[in-house]
């Protein structure tokens, strides 16, 4: 079974699946990158590499897409971050405070 690391640099293929825009690759590249650093506590927090790029079956941003491919990666003025529960949080610094995007992990187990 391939390992976390192992999925992610594999994603790389999904970039020739035809429905990439280009913003959505240069997303990929800076959401790998970030991925690699975080990959423990990704995979901790219960995210897999299909989840975290996964592409939707309609054209970007209509249907359901991962994280990997949101376009807030290029956005210089936005960070982000490990949040709460195992979200990703993407927190856009503005002059009149910041503004948090948050993409959260939705699972649901019995108890």
């Amino acid at each position: 079974m391939p390992t976390f690391e192992q999925e992610l640099e594999s994603s790389a293929e999904l970039l020739k699946c035809g429905k990439i825009s280009k913003e959505q690759g240069r997303a990929h590249a800076r959401s790998l990158a970030w991925f690699r650093a975080h990959a423990a506590q990704l995979a901790e927090a219960g995210w897999t590499v299909p989840e975290l790029y996964r592409v939707g079956t309609l054209s970007f941003p209509y249907s359901e897409w991962g994280p990997g491919w949101l376009t807030l990666w290029n956005n210089e003025k936005c960070e982000p971050r490990l949040g709460a529960r195992g979200s990703i949080e993407f927190v856009l610094h503005e002059a009149g405070g910041d503004v948090v995007q948050t993409c959260r992990l939705e699972k649901s187990f019995l108890s």
